[in-house]
């Protein structure tokens, strides 16, 4: 028998040859200087169920993650070793997953390791993986380009990075990273798009603006406007909640998350017509059955009130926002 033949390989694995008459061709992990990886499978091992430690061992998950180690500490020299926390992670990952041996072929460990590295808060970690991910992030961030780039990447960075849990460790590492966080930033701007175009609004109007009854003019007049300011919003808060379910739902949907008449219809397996119509029907109660209360609480004639209505009307966009906003905080 001749001497082990060793051939040290591109991915990170040794290959041993030895035995001239009857080769034996072993593949084991190579072993980087820079991180036991043979501890660090031990350890995940002795933590799973005797099916997932089967599973695993059979799959040769050993040296993939060796693999994915070296090729991690090749790309960034300065990454820390993986302690503790990335054992626990890795064992969570791999307990969590309901068909295992299927999944298997999708863990993508190198992934894991960036998502458990900047998830610590590390901001090395947090550079590297914006570094990595910078084409795709660029590219969402144009997308929607009439919020400031700046904004949207550090939205983006406190949903990800920052809290007890930051979102980042919800990263299974079954998939490929990218194609997690393009989900993931497309809906944190999404979400600030909304908020955005909320405050907005918010910030050109107030309460009184709304309502067509902040105009400068004479003082005795202020304690009038007042009172019918405060009157309208009321009433129109007790409008909104007198609507039919399916109103206020549409309603919803349309002013506060934002959705078109045909995403609604998918949604409720309707025609678009029937969307426009009852949408149509209850802005027309909304106005109606306001001015009615207005009218009563006060004793106020038609004239009086309408450019108080008219206001309303003409901005109820934001002035439902905020009411089923609130309602539905409250639930």
């Amino acid at each position: 028998m001749g001497l082990p033949v060793c051939i040290i390989c591109r991915d990170g694995l040794r290959v041993v040859v030895r035995d001239r008459v009857a080769p034996i061709v072993r593949v084991v992990p190579w072993q980087n200087p820079w991180v036991d990886s043979g501890a660090i499978m031990r350890d995940v091992l002795a933590r799973l169920e005797p099916k997932t430690r089967q599973q695993v061992t059979a799959a040769g998950l050993g040296a993939q993650l060796a693999t994915a180690l070296a090729t991690v500490h090749s790309r960034w020299p300065h990454a820390p070793e993986p302690d503790a926390g990335f054992v626990d992670h890795l064992t969570a990952s791999l307990s969590g997953q309901p068909d295992l041996a299927s999944a298997l072929p999708r863990l993508r460990l190198d992934d894991l390791y960036l998502a458990w590295w900047s998830g610590r808060g590390d901001q090395a970690a947090i550079i590297a993986f914006e570094q990595a991910f910078a084409e795709d992030i660029n590219r969402l961030v144009a997308r929607f380009h009439r919020l400031p780039p700046s904004e949207l990447r550090q939205r983006l960075r406190i949903k990800l990075f920052v809290g007890a849990r930051p979102r980042i460790r919800e990263y299974s590492g079954f998939g490929f990273l990218q194609n997690w966080l393009r989900v993931a930033a497309a809906r944190a701007f999404v979400d600030a798009a909304r908020s955005d175009r909320s405050l907005r609004y918010e910030e050109e109007l107030d309460e009184g603006e709304l309502l067509g009854l902040a105009a400068p003019g004479d003082p005795r007049n202020s304690k009038m406007r007042e009172q019918m300011g405060s009157a309208v919003k009321r009433a129109f808060a007790d409008a909104v909640a007198t609507l039919a379910p399916r109103q206020r739902t549409f309603l919803r949907h349309a002013y506060v998350d934002r959705l078109t008449l045909d995403q609604i219809a998918t949604t409720y397996a309707v025609h678009r017509a029937t969307v426009a119509r009852t949408l149509a029907s209850a802005r027309e109660q909304l106005i109606e059955r306001t001015r009615s209360a207005v009218a009563a609480e006060l004793g106020v004639g038609a004239d009086d009130l309408a450019s108080a209505i008219a206001a309303l009307d003409t901005h109820h966009e934001l002035a439902l926002s905020r009411v089923l906003r609130s309602e539905a905080v409250e639930k």
